[in-house]
C-alpha cells in the first residue's frame, strides 16, 4: 500500500467521522459542537421550509437552533456513502434516517441524504456546504424540502 493509498483512506475515515459526528452531537443537542463541524464560512440549506439558504458557521448553528427547538429528542442514522477526494476538498452524499419526536409527542421520519462539499482546515476534515435533500417524509406537514431527485423508471408499471 502506498502513502497515498493510506492518505486517502485515512481522509475517508476522518470525512465518515465527521459525519457521524455531526450526527451524534445534534442528538445529544449539543449545538456549539454541531456548529463546529462546519467550516467558518460554511453555507447549508435544509430546504425551503428549513430556512433555505444559509451561510457562515454562526448562522448555522442559528437555524439549527431553531429548527431542533421543538424536538424533545431526535435519531440520526447514516447509510451509506460515497466520497470523492481531491487534495484538501472532498464532496460526498451520504443516505440518512432520522427520527423525530416533538414536545406534544407528535413523532416524524425522514429519508434524506447530506450532499456535502468538505474542507480539510488546520488538518481537519470539516463541512463547507451542506444540501439535504428527502426522499421521504411522515410528518413536517406544511414543510417544503429540497427533493431528491430520481430519473423515471425505464419501464413503469
Amino acid at each position: 500500500m502506498t502513502t497515498d493509498d493510506l492518505r486517502w483512506l485515512r481522509d475517508r475515515i476522518e470525512i465518515q467521522e465527521l459525519l457521524a459526528r455531526y450526527c451524534d452531537r445534534l442528538d445529544a443537542h449539543d449545538l456549539d459542537a454541531v456548529a463546529a463541524t462546519f467550516t467558518e464560512d460554511a453555507r447549508s440549506n435544509y430546504g425551503p421550509g428549513r430556512g433555505g439558504d444559509v451561510v457562515g458557521r454562526a448562522a448555522i448553528r442559528d437555524r439549527i437552533a431553531r429548527g431542533q427547538s421543538v424536538f424533545r429528542r431526535t435519531h440520526h442514522q447514516v447509510g451509506h456513502s460515497t466520497i470523492t477526494i481531491d487534495g484538501d476538498t472532498a464532496t460526498g452524499t451520504a443516505a440518512v434516517l432520522t427520527w423525530h419526536e416533538r414536545f406534544n409527542g407528535v413523532r416524524e421520519l425522514l429519508a434524506l441524504r447530506y450532499v456535502d462539499g468538505y474542507r480539510r482546515v488546520d488538518d481537519t476534515w470539516l463541512i463547507s456546504f451542506r444540501r439535504v435533500d428527502v426522499s421521504v417524509v411522515e410528518g413536517f406537514d406544511g414543510t417544503e424540502w429540497n427533493w431528491w431527485q430520481r430519473r423515471s423508471p425505464e419501464y413503469p408499471a
